[in-house]
């Protein structure tokens, strides 16, 4: 299928944060209370990339700009593609800004490709790293493990370079599986808003080559049904091709 240009402007974004600090008095507490806590958890670091745009862009906590320039970069996005970013890298970034003293961005729609993932396809592991080897889009930067965030706190300048290879590669995974994924993608944002075309547009993509493919039947009645070639979306009219019979009754609740 042809390669379409999407009419959103779109931000791809990973976040790397610390982990809590505290003390502990034995290796298996059933819970650790609020006293013990040292340190709450804070972002490390963060990488975003524009679609279409070849640089990705690269903040550590010890940048000035670090949490105005990620905010920056969100008012502008009308769409922001992460991983698993609905429930951490959108929740630990938010807290950042009120603690800066910014007010939200403004609205811009999340594609979470973790939901994706887990609402269309049964894999062995939904793991970032795991769904792109599958799909043999590429892998993930091997690291040391803990001990790298940990260097990357105490200001370890050679961990801090793995750290941005591994923030980055993240940040470049994320379109290649965001186009595999598109045409799985049930909430997408509504792309065709977004073009001043009278021709019929695809939601998902923005593609006005859309064929038209047999039909589609609800409950209520009967629609054109048609598949996009740009994205590969299956996508119906919003015209009744025949009017329900006032005979054919449906139910109440």
């Amino acid at each position: 299928m042809p390669r379409v240009k999407n009419p959103l402007k779109i931000l791809y974004l990973d976040i790397e944060t610390t982990p809590h600090e505290g003390s502990f008095w034995n290796l298996f507490p059933k819970y650790i209370p609020i006293g013990m806590l040292k340190r709450p958890t804070e972002v490390l670091c963060w990488a975003a990339r524009w679609e279409g745009d070849r640089v990705t862009h690269f903040r550590r906590n010890t940048d000035t700009d670090c949490v105005r320039r990620i905010h920056e970069l969100l008012d502008e996005a009308d769409a922001v593609v992460h991983y698993n970013g609905k429930s951490f890298d959108i929740k630990h970034l938010n807290r950042e800004f009120a603690k800066a003293g910014l007010t939200p961005p403004s609205p811009y729609a999340q594609i979470d490709l973790l939901s994706a993932v887990r609402q269309n396809f049964k894999l062995a592991s939904n793991k970032l790293d795991y769904v792109c080897r599958y799909f043999g889009l590429g892998n993930k930067v091997a690291h040391t493990g803990i001990e790298l965030w940990f260097d990357c706190m105490d200001g370890d300048e050679r961990a801090w370079k793995l750290m941005e290879r591994y923030n980055k590669r993240d940040v470049l995974l994320l379109p290649k599986l965001y186009k595999l994924l598109l045409p799985w993608i049930k909430a997408h944002p509504n792309a065709a808003l977004a073009t001043a075309c009278n021709k019929p547009t695809c939601s998902t993509c923005g593609s006005t080559s859309v064929q038209a493919r047999g039909t589609y039947r609800t409950k209520a009645g009967l629609y054109q049904r048609y598949q996009c070639q740009g994205c590969g979306t299956w996508l119906r009219g919003r015209k009744q091709k025949e009017p329900t019979s006032e005979n054919v009754l449906t139910r109440a609740n």
